[in-house]
């Protein structure tokens, strides 16, 4: 069971890292005008730029409804936190649980893609490595359900064909 786990791991890792980094970058930026960041290759490939518009915190969802506004990489640092307590996911509800939250990070993924390209006409290096990463934590965490699905669904059916032979 280890080896099926380890990619989402290391994608959880992986995308941990990267949350570091975006709210590191924000909270700099926010602070130091004058900072420039390693992501910042040009004026229309700036993620510092990107972190810190409107959409850079709660998603720019949040504002309107609570006065709870965290920077979307400190919600990424949740996100990956979370989906590494629930590897090994010891229970269908678990893993399915898993599966629906890496759906929505997908979800959000492609949201913020689309504020990324089409509203702030910019480029972030770091959004897009997450949205790939995003992705392959959704891939990861479907290969885990479906093999702890089938493999539950397999011996139902061997208990089922055996207790039917005993009438």
């Amino acid at each position: 069971m280890n080896k099926i786990l380890l990619p989402l791991r290391a994608w959880c890792f992986v995308g941990l890292l990267l949350s570091v980094y975006a709210t590191y970058v924000e909270l700099r930026a926010e602070k130091d005008a004058d900072y420039v960041a390693m992501c910042d290759l040009s004026p229309k490939v700036s993620c510092t730029a990107v972190f810190t518009s409107s959409y850079g915190r709660g998603f720019g969802l949040t504002q309107y409804f609570t006065d709870f506004n965290p920077p979307n990489g400190f919600l990424g640092i949740v996100f990956y936190a979370v989906l590494l307590l629930l590897t090994p996911p010891r229970h269908r509800l678990l893993a399915w649980l898993q599966l629906c939250l890496c759906f929505v990070s997908n979800l959000l993924s492609v949201y913020l893609a689309y504020l990324l390209y089409f509203v702030l006409d910019d480029l972030c290096v770091v959004c897009v490595s997450i949205y790939i990463v995003n992705f392959f934590c959704l891939r990861e965490s479907w290969r885990i359900y479906t093999t702890l699905w089938c493999s539950e669904g397999k011996s139902e059916t061997k208990v089922q064909r055996g207790s039917n032979k005993n009438n």
